[in-house]
């Protein structure tokens, strides 16, 4: 049974999220988040299960805070919530990992048969494309297939097999980062300080990854990231002060009581800070055609930003001579001076 202060207190946090949205820097990630938001309130709208209800309050409450914190100047969640809407973990990155598995397929693509015939949960993982083996191989730095154990004595079992190959499968599809729409990395980049004319430029290059038209038109999820929909400005209100859970166990005090804080605007250089090292996170691929996704003779090169920090080391594709090193070391070390 719900308490009596149950809807008036999921109105409020639900007004609560649309606030703090508005205060958020990123265009796209407020619109992401109205669009979570009113899916959420949607979907357990008619729900009547107590704990499934309490869970997705203390859910809804954690991402409020993370929003809160980034609003009043915190670069960390900042960056948390920017990696969820740019699809680096999230539904997001479901979206974006979909075609590569289970779309544009040739008809004649033929799956793995089972290592025990007519035993279908000992077949092994299927095929994947080429653009996720350059992706594994170049970006994450991961076989494709694992190194299976050699028993000593006896043949390893198909069904182990089949369950080592699959483990190893699902290993890589969760750490594997995926590159954006072409449209949306070159969007970021400019949002990092790159300039249109600039010859290193991913628009320039025409480097970054799928096209959207070709690749994710369709996906609802994703559509916080369609290069072609016009985003409002946001009307800013007032931020107010949550009221408590009304399943909440501890005891209210009259002595601390809590005060709004006014939002925190990040200065441009913070901004671009903070989308370069987003694009730390990106692989960039040449521009990918569903045609051809699944063509065995095509190779991709997987790269990065140019305007993401690199290291010195870069700078000097050259090692230095030892003479060199030891030159350059007698020079900035200090001589000893003697005392009389």
């Amino acid at each position: 049974m719900f308490p009596p202060n149950h809807k008036a207190y999921i109105l409020a946090l639900y007004k609560n999220v649309l606030v703090e949205s508005s205060f958020f820097f990123d265009d796209r990630s407020r619109l992401y988040i109205q669009n979570r938001a009113r899916k959420i309130a949607q979907e357990y709208k008619t729900c009547t299960d107590l704990e499934r209800v309490k869970y997705k309050i203390k859910e809804s409450r954690k991402y409020l805070h993370r929003i809160e914190r980034a609003n009043r100047g915190h670069e960390k969640s900042a960056l948390k919530i920017l990696e969820e809407v740019y699809g680096r973990n999230g539904k997001t990155r479901h979206a974006l990992i979909h075609p590569f598995l289970h779309c544009h397929q040739p008809e004649d693509l033929k799956h793995p048969e089972p290592l025990v015939p007519h035993v279908p949960r000992t077949a092994p993982p299927p095929h994947l494309c080429p653009a996720l083996k350059c992706l594994i191989e170049q970006d994450l730095g991961k076989k494709i297939e694992p190194e299976l154990p050699v028993p000593a004595y006896k043949p390893l079992h198909p069904g182990r097999k089949a369950n080592l190959l699959w483990k190893h499968r699902s290993m890589l599809l969760e750490r594997i980062q995926l590159p954006l729409p072409f449209e949306t990395v070159c969007e970021l980049e400019r949002k990092a300080g790159a300039t249109l004319d600039h010859p290193m430029y991913a628009g320039t290059r025409m480097t970054g990854g799928p096209r959207w038209d070709s690749f994710y038109i369709s996906y609802r999820d994703m559509i916080h990231l369609d290069p072609r929909i016009t985003i409002k400005k946001p009307m800013k209100r007032k931020p107010f002060l949550l009221m408590e859970s009304p399943f909440t166990t501890t005891v209210l005090s009259l002595v601390d009581s809590k005060k709004v804080v006014s939002p925190f605007s990040f200065s441009e250089r913070q901004k671009k800070r903070l989308y370069r090292r987003l694009l730390t996170t990106i692989p960039f691929t040449s521009i990918i055609s569903p045609l051809s996704l699944w063509d065995t003779k095509l190779s991709y090169k997987i790269s990065k930003s140019h305007w993401v920090p690199q290291g010195v080391t870069l700078l000097l594709p050259d090692i230095p001579s030892d003479k060199v090193i030891e030159a350059t070391l007698s020079q900035n070390t200090k001589k000893k001076v003697r005392r009389a």
